[in-house]
Protein backbone atom coordinates (compact mmCIF):
# COMPACT_ATOMS: atom_id res chain seq x y z
CA UNK A 1 0.00 0.00 0.00
CA UNK A 2 1.29 3.51 -0.92
CA UNK A 3 0.47 5.90 1.91
CA UNK A 4 0.93 9.82 1.42
CA UNK A 5 2.43 11.65 4.29
CA UNK A 6 1.41 15.21 4.23
CA UNK A 7 0.99 18.03 6.58
CA UNK A 8 2.08 21.59 7.94
CA UNK A 9 5.74 22.95 7.39
CA UNK A 10 6.16 24.06 10.76
CA UNK A 11 6.41 21.26 12.79
CA UNK A 12 8.56 20.07 15.37
CA UNK A 13 10.30 16.19 15.74
CA UNK A 14 8.15 16.35 18.91
CA UNK A 15 5.34 15.03 15.98
CA UNK A 16 7.96 12.13 14.54
CA UNK A 17 6.46 9.46 16.95
CA UNK A 18 2.28 10.28 15.97
CA UNK A 19 3.81 10.01 12.75
CA UNK A 20 5.17 6.46 12.87
CA UNK A 21 2.72 5.23 15.08
CA UNK A 22 -0.11 5.80 12.28
CA UNK A 23 1.98 4.39 9.41
CA UNK A 24 -0.42 1.33 8.58
CA UNK A 25 0.77 -2.55 8.95
CA UNK A 26 1.19 -3.25 4.79
CA UNK A 27 2.69 -0.03 3.86
CA UNK A 28 5.56 -0.72 0.95
CA UNK A 29 5.67 3.44 0.07
CA UNK A 30 5.87 6.48 1.38
CA UNK A 31 5.08 9.78 -0.81
CA UNK A 32 5.41 13.15 0.22
CA UNK A 33 6.03 16.67 -1.08
CA UNK A 34 9.99 16.79 -0.32
CA UNK A 35 9.37 20.29 1.95
CA UNK A 36 10.87 21.13 5.57
CA UNK A 37 8.40 19.58 8.33
CA UNK A 38 6.21 16.80 8.37
CA UNK A 39 7.67 16.14 4.88
CA UNK A 40 10.73 15.38 6.58
CA UNK A 41 10.11 13.36 8.89
CA UNK A 42 7.47 11.17 6.44
CA UNK A 43 11.40 10.73 4.61
CA UNK A 44 12.65 10.40 7.75
CA UNK A 45 10.19 7.74 8.92
CA UNK A 46 10.70 5.57 6.04
CA UNK A 47 14.37 5.24 5.45
CA UNK A 48 14.28 4.19 9.35
CA UNK A 49 11.17 1.29 8.45
CA UNK A 50 13.11 0.28 5.10
CA UNK A 51 10.26 1.85 3.11
CA UNK A 52 10.35 2.91 -0.73
CA UNK A 53 10.30 6.92 -0.44
CA UNK A 54 8.70 8.78 -3.17
CA UNK A 55 9.49 12.82 -3.17
CA UNK A 56 6.98 14.39 -5.24
CA UNK A 57 8.36 18.19 -5.18
CA UNK A 58 6.57 21.17 -7.26
CA UNK A 59 7.75 22.01 -10.24
CA UNK A 60 7.75 25.57 -10.45
CA UNK A 61 9.37 26.29 -14.18
CA UNK A 62 6.45 24.71 -15.88
CA UNK A 63 3.40 25.62 -13.12
CA UNK A 64 5.01 28.78 -11.99
CA UNK A 65 2.98 29.92 -8.48
CA UNK A 66 0.17 26.83 -8.78
CA UNK A 67 3.15 24.64 -8.91
CA UNK A 68 2.58 23.18 -5.35
CA UNK A 69 -1.05 23.07 -5.74
CA UNK A 70 -0.11 20.26 -8.86
CA UNK A 71 2.66 18.61 -6.61
CA UNK A 72 -0.72 18.15 -3.90
CA UNK A 73 -3.00 16.41 -6.90
CA UNK A 74 -0.04 14.40 -7.92
CA UNK A 75 0.65 13.13 -4.27
CA UNK A 76 -3.03 12.13 -3.92
CA UNK A 77 -3.20 10.44 -6.82
CA UNK A 78 0.09 8.63 -6.02
CA UNK A 79 -1.36 6.94 -2.82
CA UNK A 80 -3.83 4.26 -1.99
CA UNK A 81 -4.03 6.48 1.52
CA UNK A 82 -3.45 9.89 2.75
CA UNK A 83 -2.18 10.40 6.15
CA UNK A 84 -2.77 14.54 7.14
CA UNK A 85 -0.95 16.15 9.90
CA UNK A 86 -2.38 19.54 9.82
CA UNK A 87 -1.86 22.69 12.04
CA UNK A 88 -5.50 23.94 11.27
CA UNK A 89 -4.27 26.90 9.20
CA UNK A 90 -1.40 25.17 6.06
CA UNK A 91 -3.39 25.86 3.09
CA UNK A 92 -1.45 23.76 1.47
CA UNK A 93 -2.62 20.68 3.97
CA UNK A 94 -6.15 21.78 3.03
CA UNK A 95 -5.62 22.04 -0.61
CA UNK A 96 -4.51 18.43 -0.18
CA UNK A 97 -7.18 17.38 2.38
CA UNK A 98 -9.74 18.48 -0.57
CA UNK A 99 -8.11 16.73 -3.44
CA UNK A 100 -8.58 13.72 -1.11
CA UNK A 101 -12.23 14.43 -0.76
CA UNK A 102 -12.62 15.20 -4.56
CA UNK A 103 -11.13 12.05 -5.57
CA UNK A 104 -12.73 9.87 -2.71
CA UNK A 105 -9.30 8.83 -1.69
CA UNK A 106 -9.33 7.32 2.09
CA UNK A 107 -7.61 9.50 4.39
CA UNK A 108 -7.00 10.80 8.51
CA UNK A 109 -6.18 14.29 9.54
CA UNK A 110 -4.41 14.43 12.97
CA UNK A 111 -4.26 18.19 14.75
CA UNK A 112 -0.69 18.73 15.18
CA UNK A 113 -0.39 19.20 18.54
CA UNK A 114 -3.44 17.50 19.39
CA UNK A 115 -3.12 13.80 20.61
CA UNK A 116 -6.72 12.51 19.80
CA UNK A 117 -8.05 11.81 16.04
CA UNK A 118 -9.55 14.52 14.21
CA UNK A 119 -11.31 13.21 11.06
CA UNK A 120 -11.63 10.02 9.25
CA UNK A 121 -12.64 9.00 5.58
CA UNK A 122 -14.34 5.78 4.65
Amino acid sequence: MKVAIIGSRDTCENAYNMILEQIPVGCSEIISGGARGVDFLAKKAAKELGLKFTCCRPNYKKYGRIAPLVRNNEIVDKADYVLAFWDGHSKGTRHAIICCIKRRKPFRIFLLNQRYFVCKSN
